[in-house]
């Protein structure tokens, strides 16, 4: 790995998706070619021409076709990584161990209020938060915390793809 994840006695800035509790571990995992990501972005499987390709990349807004959310991603990519136009790069990926492990989350799109807690929502286009007025399949929310930050599980129904 190019990158360090996470610097010593440094607090951690992400504002997009991180986990929130002691149930992810840190793999990494193969990624999709010339896609530029976000730290913070949550992950899915690839799927090309209704297949998957073994890589994984920015998720959908929601789990469809396959597209099933995977991890967290815990580090950038850019357009100026040695590795940026190689399929198959290793990075660091968060992974949750169970069903119910939780996520911080920005909120991206909507206006979010305590009420807000039981929904399941889209992720927002660019896999870096939650559409928290969009119902979906994407998260479901679990605590609320301000009006821009709250917690989530990625506990949605998996799809399957042929």
């Amino acid at each position: 790995m190019s990158k360090a994840v996470t610097l010593v006695n440094v607090p951690n800035k992400t504002s997009n998706f991180y986990p929130a509790d002691d149930q992810w571990i840190l793999v990494q995992l193969p990624l999709k070619a010339s896609t530029a990501m976000t730290e913070g972005a949550a992950l899915s499987v690839e799927i090309s021409s209704n297949t998957t390709t073994g890589n994984y990349t920015v998720s959908g807004v929601e789990n469809a076709s396959g597209n099933d959310f995977v991890g967290i991603l815990a580090e950038p990519i850019v357009s100026t990584d040695a590795d940026y136009a190689t399929a198959g790069k290793l990075k660091a990926v968060w992974i949750p161990r169970c069903s119910t492990a939780k996520a911080y989350f920005t909120v991206t799109a909507g206006t979010f209020t305590a009420v807000d807690v039981g929904k399941t929502v889209e992720i927002t286009s660019g896999s870096i938060g939650l559409s928290v007025d969009t119902a979906g399949k994407g998260a479901r929310i679990t605590d609320y915390i301000s009006s821009t930050r709250g917690k989530c599980v990625f506990c949605m129904p998996n799809t399957e793809t042929a």
